[in-house]
């Protein structure tokens, strides 16, 4: 399985997100992956990947105002008209990158019973608007949730949930991201999370819980077991390197061989 450098949590001490794609390059990585890359111009970040010789394995569709809490826009009644042009967005900087897994992030879901139904409503249309536009594009669409500690009030927020959205949505390019850091503390058993959504499986996220640090870190998860069981299932994609570095990113490296992955 190979792994990809997520450029937003990995290699910060190199500067700015361009000079994070130089430094993975340095490091060996040969795939990256970038949950925010829309403060950089999207031709400038093809230049840089292509003069590197990376694959850009996944991006995130625009969030929202980041700094104002917004966590993506899918689930809000009030942005639909924002999260079609991020969609749009989101598609002319996959298609300058080559990327083909684009992961729409839901957003925070308001306050109320009326407005968690509205929410529910919006959040059906926007991401089979969102599957469809990225279907026409040869790009995965993919849904993530995520625990109620990261981020208290996300409205994806666990994998019934999601697997219940793929089922109602029905486009074949809709496909679950499946972060252990958040499964680990969604499902608390990984072995089940990994069999019953493997068929569903899009893009594998890793950190150790609870701190998110490398894999081997000290933590609760042993990698070694989820490393087996998703070769054991027949995983053949990407692993994304989604984690804080608990010193500077190369020292924390070691991990990759150690379970026979490979950059």
């Amino acid at each position: 399985m190979r792994v990809a450098a997520n450029l937003n949590m990995l290699f910060q001490e190199a500067g700015g997100l361009l000079q994070r794609y130089e430094a993975a390059a340095a490091a060996g990585f040969k795939y990256v992956e970038v949950s925010l890359p829309y403060g950089e111009d999207a031709e400038k970040l093809k230049e840089v990947k292509e003069r590197l010789n990376l694959e850009q394995v996944l991006i995130n569709s625009p969030p929202g105002n980041w700094d104002e809490g917004e966590r993506g826009l899918a689930c809000l009644p009030e942005k639909r008209d924002e999260f079609r042009k991020s969609i749009d967005v989101a598609i002319r900087y996959a298609k300058a990158l080559n990327c083909s897994r684009v992961h729409v992030m839901a957003g925070i879901a308001p306050d109320g019973d009326y407005l968690r139904v509205q929410s529910e409503k919006v959040f059906v249309e926007n991401i089979a608007y969102a599957a469809e536009r990225l279907a026409d594009e040869g790009i995965t669409c993919l849904l993530e949730p995520i625990n109620p500690k990261t981020i208290p009030g996300y409205f994806l927020f666990s994998y019934d949930q999601a697997l219940g959205y793929l089922q109602q949505i029905k486009q074949p390019n809709l496909k679950i991201q499946l972060d252990i850091f958040h499964a680990y503390q969604i499902c608390g058993s990984l072995t089940k999370a990994v069999k019953d959504l493997f068929p569903e499986i899009g893009h594998v996220q890793v950190a150790q819980v609870p701190e998110r640090h490398e894999p081997d870190s000290a933590g609760e998860v042993d990698y070694k077991d989820v490393f087996k069981w998703l070769l054991e299932e027949g995983y053949d994609g990407y692993i994304g390197a989604e984690y804080i570095p608990e010193k500077s990113t190369t020292a924390g490296l070691g991990w990759i061989d150690k379970f026979g992955l490979c950059m």
